[in-house]
């Protein structure tokens, strides 16, 4: 699985035509830098939120979108109403639900499992999280891949303990936070499951010797204009 981590949605439009990608994540600071703003209401996130639900409602190519819940509970299981319905009944669309690796965000992977969500605990950084992720019934977890190569030494055998906890649970491990495209290498050993930045997602098929390569191709055929 193939995404793009923007709430900007030119962006989101633009990315889907690179190939492979299927959709979509959001978190709060991308909603507010979409909005271009630094802090948004509760309302004003729940109104964004459901605009990028009803985009994906339109847009076969959008198979997944990924968007983050705030608030208590009884926020959470709001924001997840409201994004269904915008979503008109499109079957071929999976709405996750992002939660927070918290009591209260957890104890929602029940109920929004009822509802037809799937649920993704995003921002764990330990096998710990991720156990009791799994436990609570999430459907998989996000680590910040980038973010936890820069701060702990130890992060290959964190990661490698959190993606065997979610394997043998038969969900999901979703890799983010690439700051560029060697860190997606590195991060598909872990997963096949990334969600980069557009200027990310642009990187991912360049390399200088497939250049050379393509370059010695074209000048084996004799092009006509």
């Amino acid at each position: 699985m193939l995404l793009v981590d923007t709430a900007d949605q030119d962006a989101i439009l633009k990315a889907l035509q690179f190939p492979g990608v299927q959709g979509f994540t959001t978190n709060p600071a991308l909603m507010a830098r979409a909005a271009g703003t630094e802090v948004l209401s509760l309302e004003e996130y729940i109104g964004a939120a459901r605009k990028l639900s009803k985009m994906s409602a339109d847009i076969g190519a959008i198979r997944h979108l990924m968007i983050q819940a705030v608030g208590d509970a009884d926020d959470i299981r709001r924001q997840a109403i409201l994004c269904l319905d915008d979503l008109k009944a499109a079957r071929d669309k999976q709405l996750w639900i992002k939660l927070t690796p918290t009591p209260a965000s957890l104890s929602c992977c029940p109920a929004l499992k009822d509802m037809g969500c799937a649920t993704l605990v995003t921002a764990v950084f330990t096998a710990t999280q991720a156990y009791v992720a799994m436990e609570a019934g999430a459907d998989g977890v996000a680590v910040y891949l980038g973010r936890l190569m820069r701060l702990e030494t130890d992060w290959e055998n964190q990661l490698e303990t959190i993606a065997a906890i979610v394997k043998s649970a038969g969900r999901t491990l979703l890799l983010a936070s690439f700051p560029d495209r060697q860190s997606v290498d590195i991060g598909l050993r872990y997963s096949r499951n990334i969600t980069a930045p557009p200027a990310v997602l642009d990187e991912l098929l360049t390399s200088s010797l497939s250049e050379e390569a393509i370059k010695g191709f074209d000048e084996k055929v004799a092009w006509k204009g």
